[in-house]
């Protein structure tokens, strides 16, 4: 995987002017995969400039677009704002919700026996969020990437039919940097990561690539085979 190439695609779905960076790891167990879910603690504020946005999501194999959960403080500067996005061409954003350093959000995308994918998340506040009223939420967006349909969109549920355009065979972990920003909020921490692939191989072993020079660290690596599937365990990710 060439890392220019596929951040291109990547990057320019936030905000206007991403330019390419080099915060992405890919997890790919040359499969297609059925379910990914890892929980996400929303990192320190940046005091910085630019635009600054992380997430989770799956990819396809032709590399052309990504399903994401994001937390994004590109819509309002100093704040987190969490939404699901489909990104790029065209570009689709579920409206919206404000998040805060220490809250905990955990995203299932996962394939349904109708060819859906469904990314559901839930949202459970920490100290600075109890703070501020936040409560425990949970919602979900559904997206097919088939025939080219107009799409409905709102705040708990989106329905987007694209052009096929190859299996859903990579989850993704990323930082999304914009406009002169730097990845200056302290570490970013993953934990309970799993993913279901349609083999029988045991591929956790050396299934994750990272962009040229991306510090992280990937803990566990635990594979379960039922029946056509294997799914794989990491207990934590941490970049930075």
């Amino acid at each position: 995987m060439e890392d220019a190439t596929v951040l291109v695609v990547l990057l320019l779905c936030l905000v206007q002017s991403f330019t390419v960076g080099s915060n992405t790891l890919w997890f790919d167990p040359y499969a297609g995969i059925t379910q990914f879910q890892v929980t996400m603690t929303v990192p320190s504020l940046s005091r910085g400039f630019g635009a600054h946005g992380v997430w989770p999501g799956i990819q396809n194999s032709d590399d052309t677009f990504v399903f994401q959960s994001v937390v994004s403080d590109s819509r309002v500067p100093g704040t987190w704002q969490f939404f699901v996005e489909y990104c790029c061409n065209p570009d689709y954003q579920a409206s919206p919700v404000r998040v805060y350093p220490g809250d905990m959000i955990t995203s299932t995308f996962s394939l349904g026996s109708n060819t859906q994918w469904t990314d559901g998340w839930s949202l459970s506040p920490g100290p600075a969020g109890q703070a501020a009223g936040q409560i425990a939420q949970s919602g979900s967006s559904g997206n097919s990437f088939g025939r080219d349909t107009t799409p409905s969109l709102n705040a708990s549920h989106t329905e987007h039919d694209l052009a096929k355009r190859g299996t859903i065979d990579k989850a993704v972990l990323s930082i999304e940097l914009a406009n002169g920003a730097a990845a200056d909020f302290g570490q970013v921490q993953w934990t309970t990561l799993s993913i279901t692939a349609s083999t029988t191989s045991s591929w956790c072993s050396g299934a994750y690539t990272a962009s040229s020079g991306f510090k992280y660290v990937v803990s566990g690596g635990a594979s379960h085979t039922s029946g056509s599937s294997t799914t794989c365990v990491y207990n934590s990710v941490t970049f930075g």
